[in-house]
């Protein structure tokens, strides 16, 4: 007789200061059908590995993302939660399930972390006996709750993220071998008080270079399943915000925590070294750097209004510095929220001239006011990527403008321009400018492929690196880099089957 494994899920990354709320709009739904079809995020991974044996039959139900934003509201939650656990529930007999979330997601209304919630309401379903793996980003975070309901986990181990098929692969691999050997896994976390931004965490340099290429010889220790580091959500101030390292071993539980403890030592042995590698500047100074690069393209990252970590992109801060730097070439700034300047714009028309207000429309920072007139160059009611993207596949409304030398896109819904698609689908070849801005910490994957140079803008907003600078209430003190110089053992900081 055939195993029957459901893949369902809800990965969306949440930043609570941002105010592009993610409502049901936000959402691009996946069915049965589209989840086999459209080489899906994580998905793809886990199709693979069931593929490979014919006796297991996949069964994919339901999958729903969404770009970074805003708290998800309660509507959109429940909506997905709801048809994801009838699904399940009507899916007739199961043998297991995986489960792709992110790890940062937050409900309004809802004081828990939400991925906990989902996967806990998964378990309550299934019973206690059947077997759940679960998909994770690097930059979630994981709860006592979230440990117990899942038994199996595989956690992105690179940032820029490439890993996203294998990830999904070792998810369904793990599954597949708790439901072969009938083993109870056993799984111990150790959570360390560190906020670590993505961007201080790039996996092509220290210390997340060694600490994540040091996680296959934990696997290969015998007895033992995964071990995975979970840096955490770094702007969210809430209680379950931490850095966590984890190990699940196959029956014995001393292994799980002498993994994890070992894993969370050499963490916090190289926690001072979690700086930005990468080149940095101030706006005005990073500017002009580009434009002075005997390197071409150079792409700059807008990182204070970064829509793939949650922030609302709507920020007109460094077009406004752009068009100051009276630059004879085509400097491109792309990804600014603003619905009702793209309204008007769309209903202009390509070629129209248009007056607009930039930063009138500015959310998450005090509003400016200049004028500036614009030349339509393209604009369409959608924005259509040709397949699917990490978080859509289309984007609402949009305009391309010129500005003298500047050339600027607008967008009625936050937009998290990552791919050369983006680009090209508004008419822009993504390597033929000088300098690119984009609303974005670190480069996505296919856009570091075709750039000649990096910097990241230190500008400010929501999503802004110095940590120092946001508000912290509920978080657990102390918590490095706002307290240093403190003490501290994993012990007291165990949880999981650590006996």
């Amino acid at each position: 007789m055939s195993m029957r494994i459901a893949i369902v899920g809800l990965s969306v990354e949440i930043m609570l200061s941002s105010p592009a709320v993610t409502g049901l709009a936000s959402l691009q739904l996946f069915d049965p059908q589209q989840m086999r079809d459209n080489d899906v995020w994580m998905v793809r991974g886990m199709l693979e590995r069931i593929a490979e044996d014919s006796d297991i039959e996949a069964v994919p139900l339901f999958w729903a993302t969404a770009l970074p934003g805003g708290i998800m509201t309660a509507e959109a939650y429940d909506m997905v939660k709801a048809k994801t656990l009838d699904l399940l529930s009507t899916a007739g007999e199961l043998d297991g399930v995986l489960v792709v979330n992110h790890g940062a997601l937050e409900v309004e209304n809802l004081d828990a972390d939400a991925d906990s919630d989902f996967v806990g309401a998964i378990r309550a379903l299934v019973g206690p006996d059947m077997p759940i793996g679960v998909s994770l980003d690097l930059h979630g975070d994981m709860t006592p709750q979230l440990l117990e309901a899942g038994t199996v986990f595989s956690v992105l181990r690179t940032a820029p993220h490439r890993d996203d098929k294998s990830t999904g692969y070792r998810a369904a691999d793990q599954l597949i071998k708790v439901l072969r050997t009938g083993i109870k896994p056993k799984k111990v976390a150790v959570s360390l008080p560190i906020l670590i931004p993505g961007e201080t965490a790039v996996t092509s340099a220290s210390p997340a270079r060694e600490l994540y290429g040091s996680l296959p010889q934990f696997d290969a220790v015998p007895g033992m399943m995964e071990a995975n580091i979970l840096v955490g959500f770094a702007w969210n101030d809430r209680p379950w915000t931490k850095c966590t390292a984890f190990a699940v071993a196959e029956e014995d539980a001393s292994l799980a925590r002498s993994q994890a403890v070992k894993l969370a030592q050499s963490i916090w042995d190289a926690h001072e070294q979690f700086i930005l590698r990468m080149e940095t500047a101030e706006v005005a100074e990073g500017l002009k750097r580009a434009l002075t690069s005997p390197q071409r393209p150079v792409y700059v990252s807008d990182s204070g209004d970064n829509t793939t970590a949650g922030a609302a992109g709507e920020l007109t801060t460094v077009l406004q510095a752009a068009l100051d730097l009276g630059a004879n070439e085509d400097i491109v700034v792309a990804g600014i929220t603003a619905p009702e300047a793209v309204s008007r714009l769309v209903a202009a028309g390509v070629g129209a001239e248009v007056e607009l207000v930039l930063g009138d429309e500015h959310m998450s920072r005090p509003k400016t006011e200049r004028r500036v007139k614009v030349r339509v160059e393209a604009c369409a009611d959608e924005l259509d990527l040709g397949g699917f993207q990490p978080y859509r596949s289309k984007d609402a409304a949009w305009a391309k403008v010129r500005i003298g030398n500047v050339v600027a896109t607008f967008h009625a819904q936050p937009i998290g321009i990552t791919t050369p698609e983006h680009f090209q689908a508004m008419g822009i070849d993504p390597v033929a400018h000088k300098i690119y801005v984009v609303k974005l910490g670190y480069l996505h994957p296919r856009l570091e492929d075709i750039m000649a140079r990096h910097i990241l803008l230190l500008s400010d907003g929501t999503s802004q690196l110095d940590m120092s600078r946001l508000e912290w209430k509920r978080l657990s003190r102390p918590t490095w880099p706002l307290d240093r110089n403190f003490e501290w053992t994993p012990e007291g900081n165990i949880y999981g089957d650590a006996s």
